[in-house]
């Protein structure tokens, strides 16, 4: 059992030592390492010692090496980049079927001459596609008693194709979070200019005030700057506000309860202001771990805009069960708003955990009168 253990180790080391990755800002680690741990697999079954895999980086039209399996130290291609449809890489790129390219037969100034000096007679490639259209392409080098069948060819086809896949939903997903990042730093830039920074301009022309009034008398300058203390404190806890609301959190070990008394905990010493907790369930365990963490952020979420916009003095929350649900309630005494004129900032928290309840097959309610303060009502289901 040990030798078995220890050879396998050996022939993971030794592929690795045949690998080199340069990414070349054309993907990412993730891709990277399924490439490095699918790809020898395959090639080890279809007994292909050497192969390269070139990418189109994004938004561009040219392909360069990310990918590099077997002992030649050369790139089986020269002269990077790759133009789509100029180069004879690039043109191989844009094809549906695969390309055999005979070595011995065909001169490409653009094929690397070690090919042939290392006795390798052909050179396949497969090109890689999905849905945005052309991503790449995977070349293997192989030698007189390595000839490609239907089978193999589908085989390797079929793994161009998930190679495709794999890389056209990881781009995705890097795009959908480089547009969240988008636009939370409008959303955030937004607030500061219309708050922070409106409220240290106040304290600006306070300050200027107080001087201007030196001469009118010890009084008026003092009320001057006690209008600038006041909007340096208000500054402040805004500051404070943004801190709670941007620190990402996750409940990790601990249970509802224990993650909303952290929460609690912050938020009161950020704000100042008074809280109360009820928790009314036989057992908070009963909840699966995915509706707890969604009530979790929900309560942060509405912490975070009583922080920012409520202007109250006492929060409630409440956690307790009925016989399908768990229930949060989040109320404060501040000024409320109007649902029908919400604002986009105000919009997008709700919005966050509205997407959060329902994902869940929950529910939101969110109650709010001018004036009287607002509440927050999530549920979700107590079992999966």
């Amino acid at each position: 059992m040990q030798a078995n253990q220890q050879d396998f180790e050996e022939k993971e080391q030794m592929r690795k030592a045949r690998i080199r990755i340069g990414s070349n800002g054309i993907t990412t680690d993730f891709i990277l390492e399924y490439l490095e741990r699918s790809l020898p697999v395959v090639l080890d079954f279809t007994n292909f010692s050497e192969a390269e895999i070139y990418l189109k980086k994004e938004k561009s039209t040219s392909l360069l090496q990310a990918f590099h399996y077997g002992e030649l130290k050369e790139s089986f291609w020269c002269d990077e980049p790759h133009e789509l449809g100029k180069s004879a890489l690039g043109k191989i790129a844009q094809m549906v079927e695969p390309r055999t390219i005979d070595l011995r037969s065909e001169q490409l100034p653009e094929i690397n001459k070690v090919l042939v000096q290392h006795d390798f007679v052909h050179l396949y490639c497969f090109p890689i596609r999905a849905e945005s259209g052309v991503l790449g392409v995977l070349c293997l080098a192989g030698k007189a008693n390595q000839m490609m069948d239907e089978d193999m060819e589908y085989l390797l086809m079929e793994t161009a194709s998930l190679i495709g896949a794999v890389i056209f939903h990881e781009r995705q997903s890097l795009e959908s979070k480089r547009s969240i990042v988008m636009e939370e730093r409008e959303r955030i830039g937004m607030d500061l200019h219309d708050g922070i920074i409106q409220s240290l301009y106040g304290v600006g022309l306070s300050l200027q005030n107080a001087i201007l009034q030196l001469d009118q008398g010890k009084d008026a300058s003092e009320e001057q700057i006690g209008v600038a203390l006041d909007s340096i404190n208000e500054a402040i806890r805004d500051i404070r506000a943004y801190i709670l609301d941007l620190r990402p959190r996750q409940l990790r070990d601990k249970n509802l309860y224990m993650g909303i008394e952290s929460l609690v905990r912050e938020f009161r010493a950020n704000t100042f202001l008074d809280v109360g907790l009820e928790k009314d369930l036989k057992d908070v365990n009963i909840l699966p771990d995915e509706n707890a963490e969604i009530l979790f952020h929900i309560c942060q979420e509405a912490l975070a805009n009583v922080a920012k916009h409520a202007k109250a003095t006492r929060v409630n929350i409440r956690i307790w069960e009925t016989p399908q649900r768990v229930m949060l309630k989040v109320s404060d005494d501040g000024v409320g708003f109007d649902l029908a004129k919400i604002n986009q900032r105000l919009g997008h928290g709700l919005s966050n955990m509205t997407t959060r309840a329902e994902n869940a097959g929950g529910g939101i309610e969110v109650i709010s009168i001018r004036h009287q303060g607002t509440t927050v009502l999530a549920w979700v289901p107590s079992r999966s």
